[in-house]
């Protein structure tokens, strides 16, 4: 609990109008500097940070695009962050995973093709920011390997339909799936 500076002054001081006035200016200015700490303390992690973000991006080499949202713009400097300078399969999951919206990611390598296939399975949310992702596969692969996505979706519907005999069936629709 956080005790006022006028708790802390001696009974004969309380009575003082200046001291009172001192008191309370600062009191409000270590209020003003607490907060502002804790907003200076959230820009030294990228998942909290905001007016922060352009440090970040200037330190791992990230150029945002006009288009990007914050969080864009922080996924972004995530893939900077998991990409060591040896590109292994684990490292370019990890790449994809930042993008990839809660979907499970697998990677794929045909070495003899030059050839690598991004997996994304989910029944929830699709990957955002592909050209983003994209363009982060680019910076950390060798330019003579490509690569392409696969996608694999299920989503259900349910639903009641009540037929020509009045008879009231309960349907649940699943489409999606791709191998």
């Amino acid at each position: 609990m956080a005790r006022k500076l006028t708790d802390l002054l001696p009974e004969r001081y309380l009575n003082s109008p200046e001291v009172g006035a001192a008191a309370g200016i600062i009191w409000v200015l270590g209020e003003v500097f607490r907060a502002r700490a804790l907003d200076w303390l959230a820009q030294l992690t990228i998942d909290t940070t905001t007016w922060g973000v352009v440090y970040w991006e200037r330190e791992y080499g990230v150029t945002p695009q006009a288009t990007d949202t914050l969080d864009d713009r922080r996924s972004r400097v995530k893939a900077k962050l998991r990409a060591p300078q040896t590109t292994t399969r684990a490292m370019l999951a990890n790449v994809a995973a930042a993008y990839a919206a809660g979907a499970a990611s697998s990677v794929e390598e045909f070495p003899r093709e030059h050839r690598v296939q991004f997996r994304f399975a989910s029944s929830g949310a699709f990957p955002t920011a592909l050209d983003a992702l994209s363009e982060s596969l680019r910076e950390v692969m060798p330019s003579h390997v490509v690569f392409h996505y696969c996608f694999s979706y299920q989503q259900t519907q349910e639903g009641r339909v009540r037929t020509a005999a009045g008879t009231l069936l309960h349907i649940k629709l699943t489409a999606g799936g791709m191998e």
